[in-house]
């Protein structure tokens, strides 16, 4: 191969590999856009290729949208709003009879192995993911096997993967025998067998890129995995082989299978890519461009709801005083139940929207960790290490405990007593047994609480790393403050509100805790911002530089668990700054407030269940039952984003569907705290929403199935549904809908309606790659709130349409 044959090669290989979103592990899994790796291209651009190349769905069905208009749920003005809107050709008449027809499903591109299984045979395209999906959990596992494949860095991941098949037994019944000695004569370096693979396998180079993504969408969840490792790698300014040694497996067995297929077989696999190269995609190009706009028309009803109340000017209040109380929430759309809530019973107090990380961009270490673990957004790098602080015995009980638990663990799976462990043991599993079914014990416990008391979990500390000098610290605690809206008076108690979820036997809890804090709750980076505020060098400081900080002031860290929707306040109560009858009355309004947040939500989970007594005892024991597959709801539903003065949503019921970022732009000259409200929180929420939304359309390919069928694989890298298979990403169908009300999400694109200037946005968007390409190629949609209430969607730059 030449030079520039081999450079175009490696770019074409590239270019594949980035089209896959990454996806994080158990113990730290947030929400993913899974079209991450599309956002250059426009949505119905995208929505056509996917489904004409892999068979994946970006848009509900036809069907589904007729549904909507006969049940009054969409109608046919904003189906013709959004047609004008996208620049189609299409009257009331066409689209009810386009409404009324059955799709037609695009061609796509045929793999080889699918067209080499015979009815009544083993299937041999689901051989060779089930042999990739082997080989890559015991490849990559984290502490769940007894047994795991050693790995060599010079050997690598295809390297590894060659070995392993040579000594794999199942190629025989599987009649592939030939393959073994093939792979025997091919080289175990990756570039040499790819340069192979792409020569044996001959696709004629129009279809080369889409029959490549093919391939590693056929592993789709483990290249997701893959695509994770390379990510984390490119934070560090490196990079990582294992996505393209991965793109290189799936190549080889494709070549492999070329050389044993049967010649009628290889001629029908030739038709059929000849037939998808000449064929006419314009069809396919208009029939996304209308589910498009279906889509839209549904958006336009969502968001005429959120429209007509946001309100015009603020509320005439009884009394003009400041708030003796204010209280910090991260912007999770659960968060805005709970504010909503506690605004009304506690009047003189004020709540506020925030990313959960609380502006401080830290990662957190135990004590005995080997490695710390990331509390911020995954899209930024960490810059504070923070250290957890307590004494050395607590420490050591800790790890006593934890080593006691890992080798009784050991023993129980270990292969010489896995057979009388039962009869040995079992009866000493029977009160575990019964207070499992019974919902009598505690949820799982969460990492930091493993091994510990309540009473020596209390003494532990987060603690800022030395090194920071107090001009470092004074400059975040002004970012904090600057972010928070605090800049113009601060109450005497603020509350610093971190969320987390407390449910049992759910591998997927931590995508339940606050996805800001990659996938963990916010206690840390609550517990880490209160105390720099209450520093007393720091608050010195703070008011030597003009901040007007009342000496009685103090932050709170606190904790909301949004499966209870109780507000544990973690510390700071012995503050002699206190003043204890406010305190007293905060806490009795945190207590109302989560009731009151319960029985709203318990309308989503058990309708019947009407009385606050029995929703508390509900709501506790939904996370205590080992075989709850729905401990709560999530952010199921969220299709709004709103970054405004809070008096703009103040008693507005956002029924939990909206992200709620308090932004005053009269605190924000210079556009610092809008450009990172824009680019980091917004982003993070197109993510959660996008999830739920692939999770919605096609569950297949952007969802994880059966929740009740899932098995974790590789201790915390993921789940598979069943006992093989491809690895699965994205949400289970049981936290997307129940059988009595169905789709408990309605899957809308992330709507983004921003109180600031149009010039500031657009030189936000357009000065910030990801978040142009998301806007400009309508993955998202921004509208501006201006000063008097009017509303203005984005089109293009400097192109703003009054709503």
């Amino acid at each position: 191969m030449s030079t520039v044959a081999a450079e175009n090669a490696q770019q074409l290989l590239d270019r594949v590999i980035h089209r896959i979103a990454p996806v994080w592990p158990l113990d730290s899994f947030v929400a993913v856009n899974p079209y991450w790796g599309f956002a250059d291209r426009s949505f119905s651009e995208v929505a056509a290729q996917l489904q004409g190349t892999v068979g994946e769905r970006v848009i509900m069905d036809r069907r589904w949208y007729a549904d909507l208009l006969q049940n009054g749920k969409l109608n046919m003005v904003d189906i013709l709003q959004a047609t004008e809107d996208l620049g189609l050709d299409v009257d009331e008449e066409g689209w009810r009879e386009y409404l009324r027809e059955s799709s037609e499903l695009p061609m796509r591109l045929p793999r080889l192995p699918e067209l080499m299984d015979l009815r009544g045979h083993a299937s041999v395209s689901r051989y060779v993911v089930e042999q990739i999906s082997h080989f890559l959990a015991a490849y990559y596992d984290r502490g769940q096997s007894l047994w795991s494949i050693p790995k060599d860095p010079k050997t690598g991941l295809f390297g590894t993967w060659r070995q392993y098949t040579l000594a794999d037994r199942s190629l025989g019944p599987m009649g592939l025998r030939p393959v073994r000695s093939q792979l025997l004569a091919l080289s175990s370096n990756g570039a040499a067998a790819r340069q192979w693979a792409l020569q044996t396998m001959g696709i004629p180079q129009p279809a080369e890129e889409a029959y490549l993504l093919v391939l590693l969408k056929s592993i789709g969840g483990w290249a997701s995995w893959c695509r994770y490792l390379l990510w984390q790698a490119e934070l560090q300014g490196c990079s990582d082989e294992d996505l393209l040694d991965l793109l290189t497996i799936r190549m080889v067995w494709e070549a492999l299978l070329r050389q044993t297929a049967q010649s009628k077989v290889l001629e029908r696999w030739h038709r059929q890519i000849q037939a998808w190269i000449v064929d006419d995609k314009s069809a396919d190009m208009e029939d996304a461009r209308r589910g498009e706009v279906l889509l839209r028309a549904s958006e336009i009803a969502y968001r005429r709801q959120v429209a007509t109340s946001i309100r015009r000017q603020p509320a005439k209040k009884k009394n003009s005083t400041a708030p003796l109380v204010q209280a910090a929430f991260c912007i999770d759309v659960r968060s805005e139940v709970f504010r909503r809530h506690l605004e009304g019973v506690m009047p003189t107090l004020d709540t506020i929207g925030f990313a959960g990380f609380f502006g401080v961009l830290l990662d957190y270490r135990r004590q005995g960790d080997y490695a710390p673990r990331t509390q911020t957004p995954v899209l930024l790098n960490p810059g504070v290490h923070v250290m957890e602080q307590g004494t050395k015995a607590i420490i050591e009980r800790r790890f006593r405990r934890l080593r006691r638990g890992a080798e009784w663990k050991h023993f129980k799976l270990s292969a010489a007593s896995c057979f009388s462990f039962v009869e040995t043991a079992g009866l000493s599993y029977v009160g575990r047994l019964l207070a499992d079914t019974m919902g009598w014990h505690r949820p799982s416990i969460p990492p930091d609480e493993a091994g510990l008391s309540a009473a020596e979990r209390a003494t532990l500390q987060c603690v800022l790393p030395e090194s920071l000098t107090l001009q470092e610290r004074v400059a975040m605690a002004e970012f904090i403050l600057t972010g928070l809206g605090l800049n113009r008076g601060v109450a005497p108690i603020v509350l610093l509100a971190g969320h987390g979820s407390s449910n049992t036997n759910n591998p997927h809890r931590a995508g339940l805790d606050c996805g800001a804090c990659a996938g963990q709750t916010g206690e840390v980076n609550a517990k880490a911002a209160a105390g720099l505020l209450n520093d007393p060098q720091v608050r010195k400081s703070l008011v030597d530089k003009g901040w007007d900080l009342d000496p009685r002031c103090c932050f709170l860290p606190a904790l909301h668990d949004t499966t209870t929707d109780r507000v544990e306040i973690l510390g700071g109560m012995d503050d002699p700054r206190l003043d204890a009858g406010l305190l007293a009355e905060l806490r009795q309004a945190l207590e109302k407030a989560a009731n009151l947040t319960r029985l709203e939500r318990m309308l989503r989970l058990e309708p019947d269940v009407r009385d606050p007594e029995t929703v508390a005892r509900n709501m506790a024991y939904r996370g205590r039952d080992w075989s709850q597959v729905r401990p709560e709801w999530a952010l199921a539903g969220n299709a709004a984003f709103i970054a405004a003065p809070r008096w703009r949503t103040r008693e507005m019921n956002l029924a939990g569907r909206a992200f709620l970022h308090d932004y005053d732009v009269g605190k924000d000259p210079d556009f610092a705290v809008l450009t990172l409200i824009m680019t980091a929180p917004l982003v993070v929420a197109n993510w959660i929403n996008m999830q739920y939304y692939g999770s919605i359309v096609d569950n297949q390919r952007q969802g994880c199935g059966n929740k009740v069928l899932h098995n974790v694989v590789g201790g915390t890298i993921g789940v598979l549904e069943g006992n093989g298979g491809d690895l699965r990403i994205g949400l289970s169908e049981q936290s997307l809908r129940d059988s009595n009300s169905g789709l408990q999400h309605e899957p809308l694109r992330l709507s983004a309606f921003v109180e600031a200037p149009i010039e500031a946005m657009d030189r936000i968007i357009d000065g910030n790659g990801a978040l142009g390409q998301l806007v400009n190629n309508r993955w998202l949609t921004v509208i501006q709130i201006a000063p008097d209430g009017s509303l203005f969607e984005r089109r293009a730059a400097g192109n703003w349409v009054k709503m």
